[in-house]
């Protein structure tokens, strides 16, 4: 969402920069002619707690020295995350919005919020859940959701005689709850269903990916279970879907993968909580989190029922509309708001 942010941004005049380490990003940027500002890795090391602290705030410092010689007056600066704020401190004279992509649940997330309050002007959140956390921190936050590519090809009608498939996008990351859906699937009474499972590994995650490809290799699950890794276009599987599946764990802040599936007319069944709340509507089934029982009954009640799955697929695409949850419109309101804070 930030690239897309910045080549709108670019594109309507704006003169854009982003400072980041390096990583795939600056690929990118080079690719989009847009200006890198090289700092230091501002992510938590592994290994002891402490020390990653430490090493995290030297990082910070280093940072910030780099953005207060390389901001100009005038500049707005976007904070694109918590791990950045601190490095954001030393910029006392420029305005810096926080822009929120996550339900800040750790309690030193919401202490360093909390102690950096004073710094940010305005902040963004992605979904109402994300912005109560930072509400609470005495922070003035405005919430403007997520877009998702439209218009888009809808997803044909499932096939009666084909055996259904149900998919997860997602990175393989313990909180987006593959091992509560692979246990559902386990249960499920529509033994012929099949389960798609679509995103890239961190590196970090090795271990559970090894987990889910052992679990789903055990008796009650062998052979329904297909590893789709990271998918650059992922419509393109997602419109052979019958149903999406978002069983994450944690609150999901401003799920894309939803708003993806509604656009292109595939029932969604996802987690109650977070911003998956605000968005779902009538396009699909909420579930309690970590709970398989309860989600094997969801997906078996949208496969027995072919008129309740006709009112999701159609429900996804009207909400997009009729909620502005489209990339053009999250776009036009990102510059609005950047338009607004310069001319106050």
């Amino acid at each position: 969402m930030l690239l897309r942010d910045c080549v709108a941004a670019r594109a309507a005049g704006w003169s854009v920069r982003v400072a980041c380490s390096e990583g795939p990003l600056v690929a990118k940027l080079e690719s989009l002619g847009i200006e890198q500002v090289p700092i230091p890795n501002l992510r938590l090391s592994d290994g002891n707690r402490l020390l990653a602290f430490v090493r995290s705030f030297a990082a910070a410092v280093r940072a910030g020295w780099v953005l207060r010689r390389a901001v100009t007056p005038g500049e707005l600066v976007i904070a694109n995350s918590i791990n950045v704020l601190p490095a954001t401190s030393l910029l006392t004279q420029h305005r810096v919005l926080y822009f929120g992509h996550d339900v800040l649940i750790r309690k030193d997330r919401l202490a360093l919020l909390k102690a950096l309050r004073s710094r940010v002007h305005l902040a963004v959140a992605v979904s109402d859940a994300v912005a109560r956390t930072i509400r609470s921190s005495g922070i003035p936050t405005q919430v403007l959701h997520n877009g998702t590519r439209w218009p888009v090809e809808r997803a044909a009608e499932p096939s009666s005689t084909d055996a259904p498939v149900i998919g997860i996008a997602a990175v393989l990351t313990p909180w987006k709850g593959h091992h509560v859906l692979l246990e559902a699937v386990s249960q499920l009474r529509h033994r012929e269903t099949i389960l798609e499972i679509m995103g890239g590994t961190p590196p970090k995650e090795a271990e559970y990916e090894a987990s889910l490809r052992h679990r789903s290799a055990q008796p009650d699950l062998a052979g329904r279970v297909r590893f789709l890794s990271h998918v650059d276009e992922p419509l393109t599987p997602m419109r052979r879907w019958t149903i999406v599946v978002l069983p994450s764990t944690d609150p999901e802040a401003g799920p894309l993968t939803a708003l993806e599936a509604m656009s292109v007319g595939v029932p969604v069944i996802g987690t109650d909580h977070g911003g998956m709340v605000e968005v779902i509507g009538e396009a699909g089934l909420l579930v309690p989190p970590a709970d398989p029982i309860a989600l094997a009954a969801a997906i078996d009640r949208l496969l027995d029922d072919p008129e309740l799955q006709r009112r999701c697929r159609d429900a996804g695409p009207r909400q997009i509309i009729q909620h502005r949850l489209t990339l053009a419109d999250h776009e036009q309101r990102v510059l609005e708001l950047f338009e607004a804070q310069l001319s106050s």
